[in-house]
């Protein structure tokens, strides 16, 4: 007899296996980890792009600040250069933002369309790209020159008030110049002409948008080859205003007094949008980045909002076809969100309201 034979039965016999059960348990189970490590990971991620973003954005604030400390204000969203338009802010603070190979391959003399500006456009640095945004470094073909050339498109835009304010008039040479009329119309930091200095930010640096976000990849494939291009100096790639509050777009239907959604195609490519959820970053003039949340404080854009007129105010008059935006009757309600637009509106807006 072998001497573990003297041993009981019992101890002699084989463990067993998993039954059905017992596996399709642990499986569950598995499975349950999973769905909850996912969202987990998947969240993390999303917080590191935004810390990302964030950093895009503060580099663009210091970077507008070094240039406001250099030339006296802030930096143009647009100037006009021969024959019409030139470059958005942006390409003039390439120079802060180490790329000052890039700023020095710019032809400031000739407006952004010119041939010799075509490789400015399809020369893309990490910093104009959110990377929660799709369309990150995704480049179309150039609108405005041989297809042969890219374009890359921009994710930030300077803010150029509560409304969206531009226009062009004859100068003395006859070719077309900056309104002067703008400065008092566009109330906000990043405007066409430049000339917005820190002394006139009388609102308070800290209480001052400076560049946010445009949302580019919600739109189409379609309106993404013409929209944000990172280089132009047109207000569809410079300009972002606070007439709708962040992400407004992207809740936007209105099938009675709008079906066609027609107030998407006016205005969504002035207003704030992004891939964080549930709001937007922004760099303010003080050089701090903060997130602001869809359901901040705004004013109200009633039906139809195709018209873009808030409650209290009405279309500025222009006698040269400019778009000056609005004007605000007294007593209007004005929103958080519009007031942190403005350079020198006069509001006082305490910290804990955004």
């Amino acid at each position: 007899m072998h001497p573990d034979d003297s041993r009981p039965l019992r101890s002699r016999r084989r463990h067993r296996g998993f039954t059905l059960i017992e596996l399709l348990v642990v499986i569950a189970i598995i499975g349950v980890l999973i769905a909850l490590l996912l969202p987990a990971v998947q969240s993390a991620r999303e917080a590191a792009r935004r810390a990302q973003c964030v950093n895009n954005l503060k580099q663009m604030a210091l970077a507008a600040n070094n240039y406001e400390a250099t030339y006296g204000s802030y930096p143009p969203a647009t100037l006009v250069t021969f024959p019409s338009v030139g470059f958005s802010s942006l390409v003039h603070l390439c120079q802060y933002m180490e790329q000052t190979a890039l700023y020095n391959a710019a032809n400031f003399e000739l407006s952004y369309f010119f041939p010799a500006n075509y490789t400015i456009a399809g020369t893309g640095f990490s910093a104009l790209f959110c990377p929660s945004d799709e369309s990150a470094f995704v480049a179309t073909p150039i609108q405005y020159g041989p297809p042969t050339y890219s374009q890359f498109h921009n994710h930030y835009s300077g803010v150029v008030g509560p409304w969206m304010a531009w226009g062009l008039v004859p100068g003395p040479s006859g070719l077309l110049t900056t309104d002067p009329q703008l400065s008092r119309h566009a109330r906000g930091t990043i405007i066409p002409g430049g000339g917005v200095t820190v002394a006139s930010v009388r609102d308070g640096t800290s209480n001052t948008m400076m560049y946010t976000e445009t949302g580019h990849g919600v739109f189409n494939e379609s309106s993404r080859n013409w929209l944000h291009q990172w280089n132009v100096g047109q207000p569809t790639d410079w300009c972002l205003e606070a007439r709708f509050p962040p992400n407004w777009a992207r809740r936007y239907s209105d099938s009675v007094n709008d079906p066609g959604n027609a107030a998407l195609s006016r205005w969504a490519p002035f207003n704030a949008m992004s891939f964080h959820p549930g709001g937007v970053n922004v760099a303010f003039c003080d050089g701090s980045v903060r997130f602001l949340k869809d359901t901040i404080d705004s004013w109200i854009v009633p039906p139809p909002q195709v018209n873009g007129l808030p409650t209290g105010t009405s279309q500025t008059p222009s006698s040269n076809g400019s778009d000056y935006g609005l004007t605000v009757a007294p007593g209007t309600k004005v929103g958080v969100y519009q007031k942190l637009a403005t350079r020198n509106g006069g509001e006082v807006v305490s910290a804990d309201e955004y």
